[in-house]
C-alpha cells in the first residue's frame, strides 16, 4: 500500500493514512494459563513424590536414632506442594472468572516458594564441590526451578495489573 500526498490524492479526497496494527503472537492471559497449568502439574508431582517419602521413611526402621523421623523440612515441603495445588486451581478459576482477587494468594505463595527457592540455592552455593557431580545437577535444576518461579510470578502480576 502506498501513502498518498495531498496533491496526489484523486478527486480532490483526503490523504489515505495506513496504520498497522501490531498484535502480539501470545497474550499475557495465555503465558499466564500455560505456566499456571505448568505449575500445576509440577505440584501435583511435588506432593505425591513428598508424601511417598514420608510414608516411606514411616514404614522403614534405621539403625540411625536422627533417621527414624520423617524430617521438618518434607513436612514443610508437602504443606506448600498441597497449598501451591489448591491455590492454582483458585487461580485458574480466577483467570476463567476474571476475579483479579483470588490471583491475590496465588502470588504470594509464588512469591513463598521464590523466597523457599532463593534460601536452597544460597544453601546450596555455600556448600560449594566442584567434584561432586550431583551438585551441579542440583545447582542447575534450583537455577531452572527459580526462573521458572520467577516467570510465573512476572507474567501473572502483569496480567493482574492488566485485568479491569
Amino acid at each position: 500500500m502506498r501513502l498518498l500526498t495531498p496533491g496526489e490524492a484523486p478527486n480532490g479526497s483526503e490523504v489515505l493514512t495506513f496504520v498497522p496494527y501490531r498484535k502480539a503472537m501470545v497474550s499475557m492471559r495465555t503465558l499466564t494459563w500455560t505456566f499456571i497449568l505448568m505449575q500445576l502439574v509440577i505440584s501435583c508431582a511435588c506432593f505425591i513424590a513428598s508424601l511417598a517419602i514420608i510414608s516411606a521413611k514411616f514404614n522403614s526402621v534405621s539403625v540411625y536414632e536422627d533417621k527414624q523421623y520423617v524430617s521438618f523440612e518434607w513436612w514443610i515441603f508437602c504443606g506448600l506442594s498441597f497449598s501451591m495445588i489448591i491455590n492454582t486451581v483458585a487461580a485458574m478459576y480466577a483467570l476463567s472468572e476474571h476475579n483479579r482477587f483470588l490471583l491475590i494468594p496465588h502470588i504470594l505463595v509464588l512469591v513463598l516458594c521464590n523466597t523457599l527457592a532463593c534460601y536452597v540455592l544460597h544453601y546450596t552455593v555455600a556448600n560449594f564441590d566442584s567434584t561432586d557431580f550431583n551438585w551441579h545437577i542440583g545447582l542447575m535444576t534450583i537455577i531452572f526451578t527459580e526462573s521458572f518461579l520467577l516467570s510465573c510470578l512476572v507474567f501473572e502480576v502483569r496480567t493482574l495489573r492488566s485485568m479491569t
